[in-house]
């Protein structure tokens, strides 16, 4: 199967996991008292949050405002200093990255996939590529993302400096198979992504967390779960990384130390995909189905005296319309 094809596959099938997802709500059980404790006993949430939401990037600041309108956009993320943010803009069977900041006033566009062959046709499949799950260093102007450039999956490329050529982390390509949704630690040195491995067949796969070491290129991996773990994303302090655990028609929270370690269960019987921390690292806010589409809610995070991490029970920070689950949030100061 060739790159193009099995990238289209790729977004084929996150599409047809939000589905599921919905049809599976039904399924859902009642939260652990002793894994929670009250959500208004922690600090309200504040600051900035990026997501996609009916094909364009949406900012909660406390409301809810649109701020791109093209129709095609997802996958938004800040930039290390919150002035700025990359997200992704989606074609025929092919997608780019671009920038701007929140006024409209700087789009600029990084990379150009597009081929020049004439649409519809086998040539303009197999020279199409797609840039995908932009994340933002915390530290510099480098963006990691994943796309099937020049290879027939989606590995790990790193974009030094806006626009710049850029190039593909080895280390993905180990386990020969797609990745998705990386997440850089706080000193940008590590990325997390999600790792996925055929199991019995070409629609079978399962999904686990692998940590690169981006100065050495040592490749490590954090997560295996029979059903899948997928999601993560870097504490601010840099000592966990959030993710999502399925678990029959469960997809819950697990945080694990991200030096690896034994994963510990934040909520049960929910509905979740894509978390993301709070800047100072207190809340971990998540996409949750809400009806026949989702909302965004929340947990206070805490770790006790004994190093054991915890979380209030989740409370709902904002809804909007058509929220595209399958596209992270951003969340800045």
């Amino acid at each position: 199967m060739n790159a193009r094809i099995s990238a289209a596959k790729r977004v084929v099938y996150g599409a047809l996991a939000v589905a599921l997802l919905v049809v599976l709500v039904a399924g859902c059980g009642t939260p652990d008292p002793a894994l929670s404790r009250e959500a208004s006993a922690g600090a309200k949430p504040s600051g900035r949050i990026l997501f996609a939401a009916k094909g364009d990037i949406q900012m909660w600041d406390g409301s809810v405002h649109q701020i791109t309108k093209f129709g095609d956009a997802s996958s938004p993320t800040w930039s290390h200093d919150g002035n700025r943010f990359v997200f992704v803009r989606t074609g025929d069977a092919f997608s780019d990255l671009y920038s701007d900041t929140v006024d409209g006033s700087h789009l600029a566009q990084l990379t150009r996939n597009q081929p020049n062959n004439q649409e519809g046709t086998q040539a303009y499949v197999n020279n199409s590529v797609w840039a995908l799950d932009p994340t933002w260093s915390p530290v510099a102007d480098t963006i990691a993302y994943v796309s099937d450039l020049q290879t027939s999956q989606n590995y790990l490329w790193l974009m030094e400096g806006l626009g710049n050529p850029p190039r593909q982390i080895p280390a993905s390509t180990v386990n020969g198979d797609n990745v998705e949704n990386p997440s850089f630690s706080p000193d940008g040195t590590k990325i997390v992504f999600t790792q996925r491995t055929t199991v019995d067949n070409d629609t079978q796969r399962s999904t686990g967390l692998w940590v690169v070491d981006l100065h050495t290129g040592q490749l490590t991996s954090l997560v295996t779960a029979e059903s899948g773990a997928y999601d993560g994303a870097w504490s601010p302090d840099g000592n966990w990384i959030a993710f999502i655990q399925r678990d029959g028609t469960n997809n819950d929270l697990w945080v694990v130390p991200a030096t690896g370690g034994q994963p510990t269960k934040l909520t049960d019987g929910k509905q979740l995909a894509s978390p993301v921390w709070s800047p100072d690292g207190n809340q971990i806010a998540f996409f949750e189905i809400d009806g026949d589409g989702f909302k965004v809610s929340y947990v206070n995070f805490s770790v006790g005296q004994d190093g054991q991490p915890t979380a209030s029970d989740s409370a709902k920070l904002f809804s909007a319309d058509g929220i595209d689950a399958t596209s992270a949030m951003s969340w800045a100061n």
